[in-house]
């Protein structure tokens, strides 16, 4: 009878190990702090709190499946550690809160809950409209929203907030 036995140190490893992201964003989605969107890319447009005010921006880096390092548009090398937050308008985001916006083929906008590399959730983030999307697993791109796909706010071919980003906004 033959056994095998596992090294001490391999049995320990599999006790503390680290829990790692699903599948994390593609980085050709995220900017650089210092030169913010291209015109030569598609990039995630988001809103958050700066620690000051609420404001545009792009992802920089992901740390996690719902923390993101923002950069804030028009302020180069400004970088802000930011949770995904849900059901919340982008005015009432607190300190270190961040948004990603979405339209649906219903024309409606939609906060994302979750985002991963191929999928995202929606959640309504009012009352107002239809909302029929509000809960559902979407595949998500840069193109008009269609059955099953939902647009992402693009952060545009430029530095500058409000140039030529997409900008959803909720009925509310």
């Amino acid at each position: 009878m033959l056994t095998h036995s596992v090294p001490a140190r391999t049995r320990i490893g599999l006790l503390y190990r680290r829990k790692q992201m699903g599948r994390p964003l593609n980085k050709k989605f995220f900017t650089d702090a210092a030169t913010g969107a291209t015109a030569s890319a598609n990039e995630i447009k988001v809103n958050f709190h700066n620690g000051s005010a609420v404001v545009e921006g792009t992802i920089v880096k992901q740390k996690g499946s719902k923390r993101f390092v923002c950069a804030e548009t028009g302020a180069a090398d400004t970088e802000v550690t930011c949770t995904l937050v849900s059901g919340k308008l982008p005015a009432a985001l607190a300190s270190g809160e961040m948004t990603i916006s979405v339209q649906g083929a219903d024309s409606e906008t939609y906060g994302v809950s979750k985002i991963s590399g191929r999928k995202l959730t929606v959640v309504a983030p009012s009352g107002a409209g239809s909302n029929a999307l509000d809960g559902q697993s979407l595949i998500w791109g840069f193109s008009a929203a269609a059955s099953g796909i939902v647009k992402v706010e693009e952060a545009g071919d430029d530095d500058v907030a409000n140039a030529d980003d997409d900008d959803f906004t909720d009925s509310a």
